[in-house]
């Protein structure tokens, strides 16, 4: 049975906990979130399961981490995560993309990390018994690592929205749900600052066109207004036979069926029946001052897609 893994890369506030909830709703399918973070937020911190439980008490993240390391006590998580803070640095971006280029001490460090990210996602598939995980950790050096495990076929979508629209959003106080022992909120961050990370996820996440084998773009306006079209152009993406779409209540509407996702927005933890909608309050709620600095600063990326008129409406995936 051929196993994939479809990388949601991208940036914060851009919609993939949405596109990783409706994709595990088809059979075959597990969604994963962002496993990424895992490490500190699943194993360390022992924050919530979409299912309402802490990652240690959930009955399926115990299993999958029994299969793979013979409990939360067979790995330590903060070894783990020195790992990855000294691979996934960005310097180091030339040595992850080419191996040809790595040190004898890089190419070990990197070997272990593989094994360790291998154990784990092998340990997903077995357990929720499926072949497509689904995982929006959305930085593409983690991508081009996950690119790299054998025996799993990667697939990347470049999730994009437009800047004013991620800048607005993280302005806006949120309480991160999954911290349950305390109030804690997602971190705010100015426009100026939004905007310069936009750019430069956008520039990364685009490499992963050069980098990794099979790399599609796809806006998040789109998929927001036409979520059946989308889910069914990432599905005909990945090769896979035709979706069902069986859980849209109605055009705009799903109903959501539980799941163990990790990582990702608050909205995952809200009803099982959903409206699906744009988020445009940003064009009401931001002044033409904001506005305009954010374009100022994200220019070149919105009129590559389209957001200043150079892209029909109808379509929002680009495949390469």
């Amino acid at each position: 049975m051929e196993r994939k893994i479809i990388f949601i890369a991208g940036h914060n506030r851009g919609g993939s906990t949405l596109l990783t909830m409706l994709l595990g709703q088809q059979k075959g399918y597990f969604a994963a979130g962002e496993l990424k973070r895992i490490w500190q937020g699943g194993f360390i911190d022992n924050e919530l399961c979409t299912c309402g439980k802490p990652i240690k008490s959930c009955e399926f993240w115990n299993a999958v981490v029994q299969d793979a390391f013979g409990g939360w006590n067979g790995i330590d998580p903060v070894e783990v995560l020195n790992l990855f803070n000294e691979i996934l640095l960005a310097r180091n971006y030339p040595r992850l993309a080419a191996p040809a280029l790595r040190s004898e001490e890089f190419q070990k460090k990197t070997n272990t990390v593989l094994d360790i990210l291998g154990k784990l996602y092998s340990a997903i598939l077995k357990i929720s018994n499926t072949k497509i995980l689904v995982d929006s950790s959305k930085v593409s050096m983690y991508g081009i690592l996950l690119n790299q495990l054998s025996n799993l076929d990667l697939y990347t979508l470049h999730l994009n929205r437009h800047s004013c629209g991620v800048a607005y959003s993280k302005q806006k106080k949120r309480t991160r749900d999954e911290v349950h022992w305390q109030t804690v909120y997602m971190t705010r961050h100015s426009i100026y600052h939004s905007a310069n990370k936009w750019m430069r996820r956008n520039f990364s996440a685009g490499l992963m066109r050069f980098t990794t084998p099979c790399y599609i773009r796809i806006k998040y306006e789109s998929l927001a207004k036409k979520p059946q079209e989308t889910i069914t152009q990432v599905v005909e993406f990945i090769n896979e036979a035709p979706p069902d779409l069986s859980f849209f209540l109605e055009k705009d509407q799903v109903a959501v069926k539980n799941n163990h996702m990790f990582g990702g927005n608050p909205m995952r933890f809200q009803e099982k029946v959903k409206k699906i909608h744009p988020d445009n309050e940003w064009r009401s709620r931001m002044t033409l001052g904001q506005k305009t600095a954010v374009v100022f600063l994200s220019w070149p990326y919105l009129l590559r897609d389209g957001y200043f008129g150079g892209e029909k409406p109808s379509t929002g995936q680009e495949k390469f």
